[in-house]
């Protein structure tokens, strides 16, 4: 109560549109020193940049900048002045973005292409919160382990790995890299022997993985000292799923190569074992992608934004 007493009785002083414009002209003089660069930037000559400064030191009783024909430097007050301001401005337009994003215009269709896995570990878990936040919003969501041509198939995003990157689509990373396991159920281990190395992969049914429409299976890939080694494995079963991949192994048909976000409940469990892991891998995990200069709606702001800090 006592605080909003001392508020009702301060002084408000409101600030003027022309001195809110002078004043984030004077931002970004402070923090690029160059009038001609900042006026490119405004699409404003470089004398009215120099006037909105003038003005404003005018208005405020101080000298902010001092200027020379081949330079431009802070005073002690306009670095004050700059310290105060600038923070201000950028938590404002935050908050704004923040408000946007939230605000009832963000609706419309996204159309978005995801790998089966990137679904499971990004999608499922949080699209019913989106949906609840953004109800004007409408999701038509595309899963399949095919890199997408995201032209073709007019997405407006795509969720995927960083192995098959397109050079034309902005890619923001989703998550941690992945880490490349082998594993087995414990029955198959009994009855064939344990793995002590990767060249005895020659010797077990591996379960093998290809991309959807290729033919040829993936080799497994292992790290050694620091050295990638890629190995081709056989076996009597291939796959293009990787959920139909760790449940053959969970069977007990042969050995499989995964990833350990995807197993983990079943190596929790004891349903799968873990083996070869001196030899076990990263490699660069998912991406949200779209089209180079694609325009990006509010609605596709708000689920980029939902995604990444969600």
């Amino acid at each position: 109560m006592q605080l909003l007493e001392q508020f009702n009785n301060r002084e408000v002083v409101m600030i003027s549109r022309s001195d809110f414009l002078a004043l984030k002209t004077f931002i970004m003089v402070a923090e690029k020193l160059n009038f001609r660069a900042v006026a490119d930037k405004l699409g404003i000559s470089a004398s009215a940049v120099s006037q909105q400064i003038q003005g404003l030191e005018e208005r405020l009783g101080l000298r902010l900048l001092n200027r020379t024909t081949r330079s431009v430097c802070l005073t002690e007050e306009g670095r004050v002045l700059y310290l105060q301001t600038a923070p201000l401005l950028e938590n404002l337009a935050d908050a704004f973005m923040q408000a946007h994003s939230r605000s009832s215009i963000v609706k419309g269709n996204i159309r978005i292409h995801a790998f089966r896995s990137a679904a499971e570990m990004f999608l499922d878990c949080k699209v019913a919160g989106f949906l609840a936040s953004f109800p004007d919003v409408h999701i038509d969501l595309t899963i399949n382990d095919c890199p997408a041509d995201l032209m073709a198939g007019r997405f407006d995003l795509s969720l995927r790995l960083g192995e098959v990157l397109d050079p034309g689509l902005v890619a923001v990373p989703i998550g941690e890299r992945l880490h490349q396991i082998v594993v087995a159920a414990p029955s198959y281990l009994e009855a064939r022997g344990n793995i002590k190395q990767p060249e005895d992969l020659s010797q077990h049914n591996c379960i093998g993985w290809r991309w959807p429409g290729k033919v040829t299976p993936e080799p497994w890939q292992f790290s050694f000292n620091g050295q990638l080694k890629n190995i081709s494995v056989t076996g009597n079963l291939v796959v293009d799923d990787r959920e139909r991949q760790y449940r053959a192994a969970i069977a007990g048909i042969g050995v499989a190569q995964v990833t350990a976000e995807r197993v983990s409940v079943h190596l929790d469990s004891g349903a799968l074992h873990r083996v070869l892991e001196a030899w076990e891998s990263q490699f660069d995990g998912y991406y949200l992608c779209w089209i180079v200069g694609k325009a990006i709606s509010p609605a596709m702001r708000a689920f980029i934004d939902w995604l990444r800090n969600g």
